[in-house]
């Protein structure tokens, strides 16, 4: 299938009448572009599993910053918002993988050895180690999304804080982990 869509001028109108809290006008852009998303979201690397995912969440970012659309092509506005979001996708999957990995290893059925219950043992420590070194403010969004798996929503819900605030204590936070753990050598 093909990514491309054609932007019409019909376009650049509902994408203005969207910035003014036209729904219908947003709804028809969803319609117009939701495949184009799935696309792009597909060619970005995220699994077929989790596709439609990102092409909703795209579009929830967009309805929620529409009126930051200002000028330009709907198409490559709504494209960064995607590419964005997979990014980040991709790099909270790199650090859960990483979490449950080291995590992992100690609730497998056979036997560990001495040596590496004590490797394993460790590696807990020092994750936790710069858990605990983390503000606590964004230690707790860090482990909410990072860890838990929550989306930005539930987290500002659970918090009780808007969702952009979640958005920011969470890149100060990844932020702060990459810098601890470029201190102790670890990456």
């Amino acid at each position: 299938m093909n990514a491309q869509v054609v932007e019409t001028t019909a376009d650049t109108g509902l994408a203005r009448r969207a910035t003014t809290g036209d729904q219908h006008a947003f709804a028809e852009l969803f319609d117009a572009h939701f495949t184009f998303v799935r696309q792009v979201a597909r060619n970005l690397g995220i699994p077929d599993g989790e596709i439609d995912d990102v092409a909703q969440e795209s579009f929830v970012v967009a309805f929620r910053q529409i009126h930051r659309f200002t000028h330009g092509k709907f198409t490559t506005w709504i494209y960064r918002i995607t590419s964005n979001l997979v990014a980040n996708r991709h790099r909270s999957r790199k650090l859960r993988d990483t979490f449950f990995g080291a995590f992992s290893k100690q609730n497998t059925k056979r036997v560990v050895q001495p040596d590496e219950a004590l490797e394993q043992a460790q590696e807990n420590a020092l994750v936790g180690s710069l858990l605990a070194a983390m503000g606590h403010k964004k230690r707790e969004v860090f482990a909410l999304y990072e860890l838990e798996g929550l989306s930005g929503e539930e987290i500002a819900e659970r918090l009780h804080c808007k969702i952009e605030t979640v958005w920011s204590r969470l890149h100060y936070a990844r932020a702060e982990f990459e810098t601890l753990a470029k201190k102790r050598g670890l990456t």
